[in-house]
């Protein structure tokens, strides 16, 4: 290792993160985990001094970038071969910029195998690489990675884990494991967010058996809304930026997320009143 190296990974491993590492994740594929995510990501942009580095680890099927219009790279996958290389300006160079305050690292490889897959090692460096210069990072853990150490890992070295869960019965009995296990690490926040798929009207199971099953209430509810869901992934258009009750609900969860408490309408009424 040649001294601009062996500087640079002394910076990663001995400087001190700025911000807070969170994981999002579903025990079941299919919950609609990169939408939410990145509807997250720009919810935490948007507020005032936060710097949100985003990332997807979904290889091969991963989607992060048309979710905001941005065109992918491979520059995620270099990131973690060579993790002892990162400086500031790799920041920069490799994230995908969609606003002056949320960077986008993908790692997108062409075809359909896969030829690389990180450790343990390299994923803490680069998420405290990436939490050197952002204030918030965010993980795009996708279902399979589960299977390793690899997204356990991060999943329990990050600040806040949002696990999503559909109301099915696949979904419910995986995010049961997956929580049973999740609570063996007490220090970390864990949310749990509802995503209705499908028609509420036309599922079977509603969200109170949902609830039931899992023994416990859920962080944020994210209602039915297949034309803002979908403005994201076709078009770019995020659902947090338009109009109606999946807008109030993923609101509610980036104020979770951050730790901002929402000034309801009732409290805000009652203040101008008294004022």
């Amino acid at each position: 290792m040649n001294m601009s190296n062996q500087m640079a990974n002394e910076h990663t491993l001995d400087s001190k993160p700025r911000g807070s590492q969170i994981t999002v994740v579903s025990a079941k594929g299919g919950a609609g985990t990169t939408s939410l995510l990145a509807n997250i990501a720009w919810g935490l942009s948007q507020q005032q001094g936060m710097n949100v580095a985003c990332t997807d680890l979904d290889f091969i099927t991963g989607d992060l970038d048309l979710q905001f219009s941005v065109q992918a790279n491979n520059a995620l996958v270099e990131m973690l071969q060579f993790p002892d290389c990162l400086e500031p300006v790799i920041y920069q160079r490799s994230g995908l910029k969609v606003n002056d305050d949320l960077y986008v690292f993908t790692g997108y490889q062409s075809g359909f195998e896969q030829h690389f897959w990180p450790d343990v090692l390299s994923m803490q460096k680069v998420s405290r690489f990436c939490l050197q210069q952002a204030t918030h990072l965010l993980w795009d853990v996708p279902a399979f990675c589960l299977r390793d150490k690899v997204g356990f890992d991060t999943l329990n070295s990050s600040d806040i884990r949002v696990v999503i869960v559909e109301p099915t019965l696949a979904s419910i009995r995986s995010t049961n494991q997956l929580l049973a296990k999740l609570e063996q690490s007490s220090s970390t926040r864990t949310l749990v967010v509802l995503n209705h798929t499908k028609p509420e009207a036309l599922s079977l199971i509603t969200a109170n058996d949902v609830a039931s099953t899992l023994s416990r209430k859920f962080d944020v509810e994210i209602p039915y809304s297949p034309a803002d869901m979908r403005g994201g992934n076709a078009l770019g258009v995020l659902a947090i930026n338009q109009k109606g009750r999946n807008a109030k609900a993923l609101k509610k969860l980036v104020s979770l997320v951050s730790g901002e408490p929402e000034v309801s309408k009732s409290r805000l009424f009652s203040w101008l009143k008294g004022a």
